[in-house]
């Protein structure tokens, strides 16, 4: 079985669309892992679940087409390597500062002689098949998350990090870094010129720009510019967005 069916898209040129999950619930993670996106990513940085609902989690998604991806809480091999070898498909690395720091997240993510992730595929072997680690390397993703004014700084070395696959976007701590207000599909100059430096830093280093989004306009635009892994669902968002429009519409 492919690990990530999402790299033949992202070589065509074609953006995939992402759903953000936060909540750390299994059932509304398989809800909308159903309703056909390429690919939901497990928030283990800033939401509710940790490192242990991660099997449930994943499992919940399996028997769909969506690809798993785990957001992990920090730069950290043992982390990394746990989230792949319970079957996630790719990571999501933040507050990735420098290309030193971007290199180590590659090694985590790929077996030697190409990396150091240990081998013990505790559920990928399951998810996968027994030879899974020996398409890994070419098939799990991995991305790093410039957000940090120092990242800003060392972008261009970042994105030229053999074995990364892309740089993602995220809005709000980018906005911290240029000193604007924390906001996602931001109109400020500062912050749209530094998404901008990511989106050219990542197309000039033949990398995939990931971004996160906050409205189906948003995430539009931000396709049609060149980004390809596009977050466009953000569960808890969704929720609160449709059972508070609900009641407006009764209480009218």
């Amino acid at each position: 079985m492919t690990i990530n069916p999402l790299h033949t898209a992202w070589r065509s040129g074609k953006a995939t669309a992402n759903a953000w999950l936060g909540l750390g619930d299994s059932m509304s993670a398989e809800v909308i892992a159903r309703r056909g996106y390429d690919s939901v990513t497990f928030d283990l940085q800033h939401g509710a679940a940790s490192l242990a609902d991660l099997p449930r989690l994943l499992q919940s998604v399996s028997g769909t087409t969506a690809v798993p991806f785990v957001r992990v809480p920090t730069n950290d091999p043992a982390q990394i390597m746990r989230a792949l070898d319970l079957g996630a498909a790719g990571v999501i690395v933040p507050m990735v500062e420098s290309a030193e720091e971007a290199r180590s997240a590659v090694a985590s993510v790929r077996y030697p002689p190409a990396g150091r992730r240990s081998y013990g595929p505790l559920r990928a072997a399951l998810a996968y098949g027994a030879d899974q680690h020996t398409r890994a390397n070419d098939e799990v993703a991995v991305f790093a998350m410039v957000e940090t004014a120092l990242g800003l700084e060392n972008l261009d070395s970042i994105a030229k990090v053999p074995g990364l696959t892309g740089l993602y976007v995220g809005p709000a701590d980018l906005s911290y870094a240029v000193g604007a207000p924390p906001s996602i599909d931001s109109s400020d100059e500062r912050q749209m010129a530094a998404v901008e430096r990511i989106l050219q830093a990542s197309l000039a280093s033949g990398k995939v720009a990931g971004i996160h989004t906050g409205s189906v306009p948003f995430a539009r635009a931000a396709a049609a510019r060149g980004f390809q892994f596009v977050t466009v669902t953000v569960d808890y968002s969704v929720l609160g967005a449709a059972v508070g429009k609900r009641l407006e519409e009764f209480r009218e």
